[in-house]
């Protein structure tokens, strides 16, 4: 779905979106920066709570309002008890944290309403806990809020950065047609590089515009290019899914919040697979030639000075291995601690001719879970990772000798944490034989059941919602495609609403996309688009539900007939917890 308006955002907090609106949003939410950090300028406009605040309260009253800060971030946005109830284990902790200044920001507009600008030390330690995402008995003391745009709207990683001084300030800027596009902040270690910029028109106020050419589909000239300090042009390495850069300008991640900034981040792993490689300068070079639909030339050169985050850049070598009862060999390499982020790299065999993929967590010595990864094909609330960096969790793998060599990302870890590494499930793609015919004309009378081993499937007459938040005034079923100048298209296909529950041995992925044909009664084989409406785990088994869109369907077929020979399968047969930080 599309990112919400602000309208639409203010619909969602005031929960006037209906039950599966609201869940299709919070999904989106999950894996959106852009609409994460839209929420959060939303909720800072409401209050400030680290303000300090000029008198005394009761006691009974600051413990009245700590009371009635919920403990579960996401049921705060959702307020029934359906909803409160259908809440997953998993937060992210980037959505924990919005989540809680929503609490705050309620909290501090009641306290106003009591009476006055308060302070409470108890209060005070409880906002400060909150917002540092620790309970009230860490000691460790929570992180000065930071007054830089980087400090205030990056993620866990790019804020310890900003506090630790790594922030640069170019302070370049270019006008051209009465719209001045500027760079104000940059952050970059041997992981990654994030800038802060503007878009403003002639009266500095920001405008709701990108470059019209970074992303149109078959752009082949760069919009942004890296290069060292002698202007040669940095290319990223032959990993494994090199082939897909076609486009040069789809590896950079752009975002703009609703303050008006405009955030452009990219890895660096696929430019320097050896950090030692990388130039104590690099350049970042804009050129621009159309923002929306004004043609120009904006053009700009920011020097980032490397040498300070590869001087406090340092990896540990750790070279343990562990071959699981499938057959599959995984050898922990090392983990490289950058200023805003850590690194593990972990090698996987080849096993014969089967797809493999693998959950684990990181836990300190007292078996709290610090950092967990789960594949990235499982999405949405099934997928339980854990102080990730979303942004980089695309890195695509290297090929290596009899395997592969994967690189993971998470928010920074104190390197003195005694810290194991514990091997999860396992999973592995496996035969089998799914088949299930769908008579259409009797479809529109009762749901078609069918099953696969432990997995149950349920398709059902696909029916609107009336109360469903349109994205797209005249796309009232959310099936079109956006085009590159920005127009729409209405994909035309037929409908069809299913209910998927997974057994406990099935990897907890929407299987439909990745293996199913389907086919109608002359064996036309047709293109299907699937919506997810939910997805989420109960009991431990995973259950999504949402509609398929089978498209070239007119006219419409009498059958569809789903198939599939693969299954992805779970193991948890697996072993290992090994030490991999001592805490020294």
């Amino acid at each position: 779905m599309n990112c919400l308006s602000p309208q639409e955002l203010e619909a969602y907090l005031d929960d006037r979106l209906a039950q599966t609106d609201r869940q299709k949003w919070e999904q989106h939410l999950d894996h959106c920066p852009r609409c994460q950090q839209q929420l959060e300028a939303y909720i800072d406009c409401l209050a400030q709570a680290n303000e300090p605040w000029a008198e005394t309260i009761s006691a009974d009253l600051e413990q009245k309002v700590i009371q009635s800060l919920s403990p579960h971030p996401v049921s705060i946005l959702s307020r029934t008890a359906d909803a409160r109830a259908a809440t997953p284990a998993r937060q992210k902790k980037r959505s924990m944290t919005i989540m809680k200044n929503v609490s705050i920001a309620a909290a501090a507009l009641a306290l106003v309403v009591s009476g006055g600008m308060l302070v409470s030390p108890t209060f005070s330690s409880y906002v400060n806990a909150a917002f540092a995402s620790k309970p009230l008995n860490n000691q460790a003391p929570a992180l000065a809020v930071s007054k830089t745009i980087l400090g205030q709207f990056g993620d866990d990683g790019i804020r310890q950065a900003v506090q630790n001084g790594f922030t640069q300030f170019p302070q370049a800027q270019v006008t051209d047609q009465g719209i001045t596009f500027a760079v104000q902040e940059v952050i970059a270690d041997p992981l990654r590089i994030q800038l802060a910029a503007s878009i403003t028109d002639q009266a500095g106020k920001p405008l709701e515009v990108f470059w019209q050419d970074m992303y149109q589909q078959g752009a082949k000239k760069p919009v942004v290019t890296l290069k060292d300090k002698q202007g040669n042009i940095l290319q990223p390495a032959d990993l494994a899914e090199a082939g897909r850069w076609e486009n040069p300008n789809d590896e950079w991640k752009s975002q703009r919040n609703m303050a008006g900034q405009l955030f452009l981040e990219r890895e660096l792993k696929t430019y320097f697979p050896d950090a030692s490689k990388i130039p104590d300068e690099l350049v970042v070079e804009f050129s621009i030639q159309q923002m929306d639909v004004t043609k120009g030339n904006w053009k700009l050169s920011i020097p980032v000075n490397m040498q300070k985050a590869k001087a406090a850049t340092r990896s540990q070598a750790i070279h343990k291995s562990y071959t699981t009862p499938q057959g599959i060999t995984f050898t922990l390499q090392e983990m490289t601690f950058a200023p805003t982020g850590i690194e593990l790299v972990i090698d996987r065999s080849a096993n014969t001719d089967k797809s493999a993929s693998y959950s684990y967590e990181l836990v300190d010595d007292r078996g709290t879970v610090i950092a967990a990864r789960d594949p990235q094909m499982f999405t949405a609330r099934v997928n339980q990772s854990q102080n990730d960096i979303r942004s980089m969790s695309d890195v695509p793998f290297q090929s290596i000798e009899g395997g592969y060599r994967n690189f993971h990302y998470f928010q920074p870890i104190d390197p003195k944490t005694k810290l194991s590494f514990k091997l999860g499930s396992v999973y592995t793609e496996e035969p089998t034989d799914f088949r299930v015919k769908i008579d259409l004309g009797q479809l529109e009378q009762q749901p078609v059941l069918a099953a696969d081993h432990e997995d149950r499937f349920t398709f059902k007459k696909f029916v609107k919602d009336p109360d469903r938040a349109v994205d797209v005034e005249g796309y009232d079923d959310g099936a079109y495609k956006v085009n590159p100048d920005g127009t729409t298209t209405k994909i035309e296909g037929h409908h069809i609403a299913y209910d998927i529950t997974l057994g406990k041995n099935t990897a907890p992925l929407l299987t439909a996309p990745a293996y199913w044909t389907i086919t109608d009664e002359t064996g036309k084989e047709h293109d299907t688009d699937f919506y997810t409406d939910k997805s989420e785990l109960v009991n431990g088994l995973a259950h999504f539900a949402g509609t398929m869109l089978v498209k070239d369907s007119e006219p419409l077929p009498k059958e569809l007939i789903i198939t599939s020979t693969k299954r992805m399968v779970k193991h948890d047969d697996a072993e290992w917890q090994v030490r991999i930080l001592n805490g020294k």
